[in-house]
């Protein structure tokens, strides 16, 4: 597998950054997550906009030439040197190690992982929890995305007791995300999930999926505030995962779920 290093391609195994570098020491990075369907970036130019809003958010100074054409075609060059034609894309951006800090360059890290499907519907057994012990920032991480180390802890409890996923949970015991994207719950034709405010990560997949169920006539999404018990209560519960797809979820303790709504909702990706 190869990478898009600073607009070098390598092999992933070959890469390197200097030890001093400040996404590794101390978190100092924004990414975008994406999908490549069939040799396009999905919605390219509102990922493009997203990455810049979150570069400006932790005041990187943005280069010249990190134009929307730079952006598509640095990652056109990996698909192509991978020869993928779907899959999930990052975008990684960092700031490099400089002693002027004010004006520090940035660099850029694009992996790209290769899928046969256009997008995902990982169909198996999801048996997804509530994750107790710490609650995430809802201010500064709905609006960028990066390094949150809460998660890191929450990883290992759901790797520890094998779930699929769990629930992250904000101050006020509501539900903000699951740990892989966010959350919707589904009652008749009704489909819920966590409001902005409530911890949710900026994603141009969740907006954009969300404003095309809201255009049929078969659903509506509502952005509302959410207790975890309520997913009790659910017919269905899905997470929607940025640049891969959606997890139908099929057990929460005693509480199983089937997913023939979730699988039609999955015709809007």
């Amino acid at each position: 597998m190869k990478i898009n290093l600073g607009g070098v391609i390598v092999d992933q195994a070959n890469a390197e950054i200097g030890i001093q570098n400040r996404a590794f020491r101390n978190g100092d990075a924004v990414k975008e997550i994406l999908r490549f369907v069939k040799g396009e970036i999905i919605d390219w130019e509102d990922h493009y906009f997203n990455l810049m809003a979150s570069m400006r958010i932790y005041r990187m100074n943005i280069p010249l030439d990190f134009t929307p054409e730079f952006f598509q075609e640095q990652i056109n060059l990996l698909a192509e040197a991978n020869q993928t034609k779907s899959g999930k894309v990052e975008f990684f951006v960092f700031r490099n190690a400089e002693e002027d800090y004010l004006k520090a360059s940035i660099n850029y890290i694009i992996s790209i992982e290769n899928s046969e499907q256009d997008w995902e519907f990982l169909q198996r057994e999801n048996e997804i929890d509530v994750y107790k012990d710490y609650v995430v920032n809802t201010a500064f991480y709905s609006l960028v995305n990066t390094y949150r180390p809460e998660e890191n802890i929450a990883e290992i409890y759901r790797l520890e007791n094998d779930y699929a996923d769990i629930i992250l949970l904000n101050a006020n015991k509501k539900m903000a995300r699951s740990l892989r994207g966010n959350i919707f719950v589904i009652n008749e034709e009704t489909i819920r999930t966590p409001k902005k405010e409530e911890g949710v990560i900026t994603s141009v997949l969740r907006n954009n999926f969300i404003s095309k169920i809201n255009q049929s006539e078969k659903f509506k999404v509502e952005e509302t505030e959410i207790f975890p018990f309520e997913i009790q209560k659910a017919e269905e519960v899905f997470v929607l995962i940025d640049g891969i797809g959606i997890l139908p979820i099929t057990k929460n303790r005693k509480k199983e779920y089937t997913s023939d709504k979730t699988k039609s909702i999955f015709n809007y990706l």
